[in-house]
């Protein structure tokens, strides 16, 4: 059985925050950068304003880059390159994504993820990259959240958090704890469709810790795993007892290849 989104390993890494409003991306920054202070790390930030308590608490450690350095670079990624942690202290880095793509483009901003992954990999480097999601006090543009969801979705197997919706891929297994309702139906899609990228001939869905999901949410799963199951590919879904009567009022374990497996029932897939 399938280990749930929780019994994964807690080492920060590359990870992603899509942020419901200006409030919950301050609040996301804080939070993160106090956890990088506590780890004793040193602090990159890419566009990203802190509050004046942590760059107090930072001091020296803090390095800070304006989009207009990143307008202005020839590379900005190459920046990055750069960034490496010392013999004592690891980095952690902190990057508004918004900001970025509006001082550079998104390519660019593509490519800064590239690097930051790279370096995650290679050295003690924690990264939190967030994504406004758009829509506070009905602003005219979306935010890159919803814009570019395929980028913050396809970039943040580490980890991508939503307000209600947490996501963790490994290889061909997504893990999904949270709700699941109208409001990040695009993100559930958007990981839905990553995972089945894979060439793998299985894919696992692990919904152990899904307390909420709207019948839009079940239509979603049977329609964006509707191309890998159509190649000949299963795709195998572990829910909890209460999550598993929903999907069977809506007889998905009826359709073909897609496997529905309850936990806490001896390995009944249905």
């Amino acid at each position: 059985m399938l280990p749930t989104l929780r019994d994964q390993p807690a080492a920060p890494r590359h990870q992603g925050l899509l942020a419901a409003s200006a409030g919950h991306r301050r609040t996301g920054m804080s939070t993160w950068a106090r956890a990088a202070l506590d780890r004793s790390e040193k602090l990159l930030t890419l566009c990203a304003p802190i509050d004046t308590d942590i760059a107090s608490r930072a001091g020296s450690a803090l390095t800070a880059l304006t989009p207009e350095e990143l307008h202005t670079a020839a590379r900005p990624a190459e920046l990055l390159q750069r960034a490496r942690p010392d013999r004592d202290h690891g980095l952690g880095i902190l990057v508004w994504a918004d900001a970025v793509i509006s001082a550079t483009s998104r390519d660019t901003h593509e490519e800064i993820e590239t690097t930051l992954a790279r370096l995650c990999r290679d050295h003690r480097v924690s990264v939190l990259c967030v994504y406004d999601r758009g829509g506070e006090r009905r602003r005219k543009r979306d935010g890159a959240g919803s814009e570019h969801l395929d980028l913050a979705v396809g970039r943040h197997l580490d980890g991508l958090q939503e307000q209600r919706l947490a996501l963790h891929r490994t290889g061909d297994s997504l893990y999904v704890d949270g709700e699941i309702d109208m409001s990040n139906l695009d993100v559930f899609a958007t990981a839905l469709r990553a995972l089945t990228d894979t060439p793998s001939p299985t894919v696992h869905i692990d919904m152990g810790g899904v307390t909420f999901l709207a019948a839009a949410g079940v239509r979603t799963l049977i329609r964006d795993t509707a191309p890998y199951r159509d190649r000949g590919a299963d795709v195998e879904i572990y829910a909890t007892p209460h999550i598993t009567r929903i999907l069977q009022l809506i007889d998905i374990h009826r359709l073909p290849r897609l496997h529905l497996i309850c936990r806490g029932v001896s390995t009944n897939t249905i």
